[in-house]
């Protein structure tokens, strides 16, 4: 396996992997406060829901749909078809993300039965991104590493690795990194670090 091949993927599956791990914190520290185990910080929550909207729309989905979906387009047609599925899933989150900030601002405003709400419609998100996450390393990527040539890989590393460079200064991916970091750290054991 190439180095660029390697980088890229490897990257593409940590940002799957931090997301995955925000939307799963959410998920159970809204567990938590139902039963009563901890109480609820909105502002954590708010932050959570900011991240699991944000850092895919602004730095991870621009990447795939213009690096890694464009190359793929272009080297085989036989991902055509997930690639369309993918991306119309891909313009279905926002929809789906709107209906946790409602859910979640009715919690905040005390509107009756918005924790059970919120807590399925967080479950929803949680299954629908797991689900597109998975088809993307299970089905997409397997296609990319058979079709892509080692220079479409070059492209894709250099693309993903610019949410990670340091010489970027501080960037949006960099304000992204620090949002994490803060909702790992704010986080209450045993679900985060605090």
């Amino acid at each position: 396996m190439s180095d660029s091949r390697t980088q890229a993927l490897n990257t593409i599956r940590a940002e799957h992997r931090t997301l995955a791990a925000v939307i799963h914190n959410l998920k159970d520290l809204l567990t938590e406060v139902h039963a009563q185990r901890m109480k609820v910080d909105f502002p954590l929550l708010w932050s959570m829901v900011y991240y699991i909207d944000a850092f895919p729309d602004r730095l991870h989905h621009p990447k795939e749909d213009e690096w890694l979906f464009r190359l793929l387009r272009q080297r085989t047609h036989e991902a055509d078809a997930l690639i369309d599925e993918l991306q119309r899933q891909h313009t279905h989150e926002p929809q789906a993300l709107g209906e946790i900030r409602r859910w979640l601002g009715n919690v905040e405003a005390g509107v009756p039965g918005s924790m059970d709400a919120l807590m399925r419609t967080v479950a929803t998100y949680a299954e629908f991104t797991w689900r597109h996450l998975k088809t993307e390393e299970h089905e997409l990527i397997p296609l990319a590493e058979t079709h892509l040539t080692s220079a479409d890989w070059d492209e894709i590393a250099h693309a993903f690795a610019q949410n990670a460079d340091p010489l970027n200064g501080f960037g949006e991916a960099d304000a992204f990194h620090q949002r994490f970091r803060e909702i790992v750290e704010r986080t209450p054991a045993p679900l985060g670090l605090a």
